[in-house]
């Protein structure tokens, strides 16, 4: 006796199909998850194009920084003087000018006389990137102030409006790992708003006084 498969069959031409609506839905979800992915990776490329951006501008900042530190201890082997000792009016802007003009410079004891700048390119103390630039004496800690003539005093270049990604990116570059990045290392900074004050620890002082 044959048996016969008394299954129901349903031809393909019978299978449901999708409607106007729900191809529709799909199409929609498909758009969503896409506009989802493209978002992610544009966060990941928009960050990673940053990243790279500060490291680049850190990286001009090196070589700036270290040609500057370089200046300051040219005009003290030049002056054969502590530099605010040699101003006519000592303050931190005079002092950073004392690098390209001499008419800071006191004449008494010869000082302008031994001036043999400019020793930078600046005509300003005014940064195009990074605001107002001073020399201003400090200790390690640049929070400290030197007031101790026996203590050990730093000439600290001040750059006045740096965005924290390039203080961080320059502090990689010129420091090692630290605890404190902000208050250690020849990089620091203190924070003023959406910038940062940043601090390069160019050379040793010649003595404590500013005045």
């Amino acid at each position: 006796m044959n048996i016969q498969n008394t299954m129901p069959s349903t031809p393909n031409s019978q299978l449901p199909t999708p409607n106007g609506a729900q191809r529709a839905a799909m199409f929609g979800l498909d758009a969503r998850i896409a506009l989802g992915i493209f978002a992610v990776i544009a966060m990941v490329a928009g960050g990673t194009m940053v990243m790279n951006l500060d490291d680049q501008k850190a990286k001009a900042l090196a070589s700036e920084v270290a040609d500057t530190g370089k200046a300051i201890e040219a005009i003290h082997y030049d002056l054969k003087a502590d530099l605010w000792l040699s101003l006519l009016n000592p303050s931190e802007k005079n002092a950073f000018m004392a690098l390209y003009d001499n008419g800071v410079i006191m004449e008494e004891g010869q000082r302008r006389g031994r001036w043999n700048g400019p020793y930078i390119r600046a005509t300003s103390n005014r940064h195009n990137s990074y605001g107002e630039m001073l020399l201003r004496k400090r200790q390690e800690n640049h929070k400290n102030e030197c007031t101790d003539p026996l203590e050990l005093c730093y000439v600290w270049l001040v750059y006045g409006k740096v965005k924290p990604g390039v203080a961080e990116s320059l502090n990689q570059f010129l420091d090692d790992k630290e605890l404190a990045p902000e208050t250690t290392g020849r990089v620091q900074w203190t924070p003023d708003g959406d910038y940062v004050n940043l601090y390069y620890r160019a050379t040793k002082a010649l003595s404590t006084q500013t005045d």
